[in-house]
């Protein structure tokens, strides 16, 4: 019996021993990304954005930037939001949006900000109706799977006793520690170190040092916004309207809007739960919209009588969830906006003008 419990011990502190040094070499790491995104200022821009982890930036920026008033939370479909469109000051405003961002990003954006203490007043949701189809394959989140953990589990485990918050968050920690499902991710990482291979990220230190320019200085380029927001290049935006109805009936054909065989996902909608009660305890006002479609790809999703359920189901516990002081608006339909096919970049993206008629009729701005 002896020899068993010295050799379990021998394994568990083998373990620790390599968890806690990824762990060290991972969070220098990311004070150096943090450092360099801290000097992204605003009326600046970052021309490099898309060829970064975006997911890693999005976090390093919350971690650094002052506390905001305004924070928008969503998928690509919402990077266009800026602060100038929710009438916000230089430094009032950030757009946490994310490709593909599902309600698990938005658990770790929060999460963020939360830890710097700098809980803002008004959230704004663009939710996605296939957040919530569980035939939709959404892996991208998986990154931040221990973070999302973290969460739900200091925030459901606390069962309603807040101080219990730091003893919850201490044990997770040490679980980490000598956790075997950290420890493949700290040999991947340990093993990177060995090869000379550059630590995931290390585009973001070198783009924010390279590729930040004067905001007045973008000339039609995609490009990122200090204050998170998105500018498509002007070639991009400026393609006919025979291109971009080519990209919509696309969208439909190939992915049907990602509402094909729509099953509800009912552990995502208790992850959004924990999320905006989290908030709603931290006196945070949260609107939420379900963006609009593409009127093409509008016409495929209301003559789908599984798509329409789903987002049906979307509607009405997006409402249930989002508690009584909330705003929930369902602009799925384009022409309850009002917005046009001229009124979008391609099959899912809509234009600057559209994105401002959303905003006023999910009352941003509104007491």
């Amino acid at each position: 019996m002896r020899p068993f419990v010295v050799v379990v011990a021998l394994l568990l502190g083998l373990v620790a021993m390599v968890n806690g040094l990824a762990v060290w070499d991972r969070a220098r790491h990311e004070a150096r990304i943090e450092l360099a995104a801290a000097g992204f200022a605003p009326g600046q821009a970052l021309l490099g954005y898309r060829d970064t982890d975006e997911r890693r930036f999005q976090k390093a920026r919350l971690a650094v930037i002052p506390r905001p008033r305004v924070v928008v939370f969503g998928s690509s479909r919402v990077m266009t939001i800026s602060a100038a469109m929710v009438g916000a000051a230089p430094g009032e405003f950030y757009n946490a949006g994310l490709s593909g961002g599902t309600v698990e990003d938005f658990i770790v954006m929060w999460s963020t900000l939360k830890a710097g203490a700098k809980i803002p007043e008004v959230t704004i949701f663009g939710i996605d109706n296939w957040e919530f189809n569980a035939s939709h394959p959404q892996v991208r989140w998986l990154v931040w799977a221990d973070d999302v953990a973290r969460f739900l589990e200091t925030t459901e485990g606390a069962g309603g006793w807040r101080h219990a918050d730091g003893v919850l968050y201490r044990w997770y920690q040490l679980k980490d520690l000598l956790s075997f499902s950290v420890l493949r991710r700290s040999v991947g990482d340990l093993r990177r170190l060995r090869l000379d291979r550059e630590p995931r990220g290390a585009e973001l230190v070198r783009a924010l040092a390279d590729q930040v320019v004067d905001e007045r200085r973008i000339d039609g380029r995609r490009a990122l916004r200090a204050d998170g927001s998105l500018v498509y290049d002007t070639a991009y935006e400026a393609r006919g309207p025979d291109e971009v109805r080519a990209d919509a009936l696309d969208f439909v054909r190939q992915h049907h809007a990602n509402l094909r065989a729509f099953a509800w996902d009912a552990e995502r909608a208790r992850r959004l739960d924990s999320l905006w009660r989290d908030m709603r305890t931290h006196g945070v006002r949260i609107i939420a919209y379900l963006p609009p479609y593409h009127p093409l790809v509008w016409e495929s999703v209301r003559r789908d009588a599984g798509a329409m359920a789903g987002l049906a189901r979307t509607r009405a516990a997006l409402a249930t969830l989002a508690g009584p002081r909330a705003g929930v608006y369902d602009l799925s339909d384009p022409a309850s906006v009002p917005c046009v096919e001229s009124d979008f970049i391609d099959g899912t993206h809509a234009r600057a003008g559209c994105m401002a008629r959303v905003l006023a009729r999910a009352r941003v701005g509104a007491p």
